[in-house]
């Protein structure tokens, strides 16, 4: 892809969410009072018009954790909040999203007035250049939309506090890399059984890892094979996807339940490919893309992000990173 059909993409997917984030979500009226309902869009560029006034909302992204203020263009409308989900609060006049709040996550809220109501709703977007420090380390790696690569990495102490044994079949019998963050595996779990109900049969093979574990496999590779192997085919420590609790490989018998290229094109590697996302998963490292996630073509690598993240990159055909970029 060139810059230039890059950039291209890029626009046509902002127009995209744009047009699908803008669905107007029905009005109607009764007793007088007006009610009308509004998406906003992310980055927010306009007001939402509400009739006699207009509710102003901040320009720019809204991010997890971030206090959002909403002001209306008269200042003699008395006004109130309402928040539609129990993890969006309301504090006076402005919303706090939650700290856990992830890409693509959306909240409705209401705007009261005297005889107005305005339903709308906020979709968060939290960026690459917002959650990367000055040392290149993340300052979400708890978050399920974490990006881990070659140039944002996890603090070296940084292990999940909810791990648990997956309860799929596994083929390694190292029990740490036996498990996954507690969301995941159960994810993973409901992605097993249903593919096992269209004869697809996976197993599970590695999916935490420990820093200390991942400098172990890092130098054994750069011991065997040289420098340059190694960072090809493996992941400095704090650089690997592992160590979120997020990522798991998968194999089959078909390839004698090792991790290779062709598993993209067994039945089992194309079953995950049509369906990974509807469990919450994407394949992270498609192939022709090592230029731009640092890693070579990967069917067997899932990356855990929540149904609703992992639905918008599937759906726009593009890697975790490109997505991600779409939104700065």
């Amino acid at each position: 892809m060139t810059g230039e059909d890059f950039h291209m993409s890029r626009r046509l997917i902002l127009i995209i969410l744009a047009a699908g984030i803008m669905t107007i979500l029905g009005a109607c009226h009764s007793n007088g009072v007006s009610d009308t309902s509004t998406v906003l869009t992310e980055p927010i560029e306009t007001d939402i018009t509400g009739g006699e006034f207009k509710v102003l909302m901040p320009k720019g992204f809204v991010q997890a954790g971030q206090l959002v203020e909403i002001e209306l263009d008269r200042k003699d409308i008395d006004f109130e909040i309402e928040s539609l989900n129990e993890r969006l609060l309301v504090d006076g006049k402005s919303l706090r999203l939650p700290d856990d709040a992830i890409t693509g996550e959306r909240f409705r809220f209401l705007v009261l007035s005297e005889n107005k109501r305005i339903e709308a709703e906020i979709m968060v977007a939290n960026t690459l250049t917002a959650t990367l420090l000055e040392d290149g380390k993340v300052s979400n790696p708890n978050a399920l939309d974490v990006v881990i690569n070659k140039s944002r990495s996890l603090p070296e102490d940084y292990a999940p506090e909810d791990l648990v044994t997956v309860q799929v079949p596994t083929c390694l019998p190292n029990p740490e890399i036996r498990q996954l963050r507690k969301e995941a595996s159960e994810a993973l779990f409901n992605m097993f059984e249903a593919a096992k109900k269209d004869d697809i049969y996976l197993v599970a093979r590695s999916g935490y890892r420990s820093y200390l574990t991942q400098v172990s496999l890092y130098d054994g590779y750069v011991n065997n094979y040289g420098q340059e192997y190694a960072d090809k085919y493996s992941a400095l420590p704090g650089q690997s996807e592992h160590q979120t609790g997020l990522a798991m490989d998968i194999t089959a018998e078909s390839v004698g339940l090792q991790l290779e290229d062709s598993f993209g094109d067994t039945n089992e590697g194309q079953w995950v490919n049509a369906h990974a996302h509807e469990y919450g998963f994407i394949i992270r490292y498609p192939e022709g893309m090592e230029s731009i996630t640092g890693y070579l073509y990967e069917p067997w690598h899932l990356r855990y992000l929540g149904v609703e993240l992992a639905s918008l990159v599937w759906e726009s055909g593009l890697t975790l990173e490109e997505y991600f970029e779409t939104l700065e």
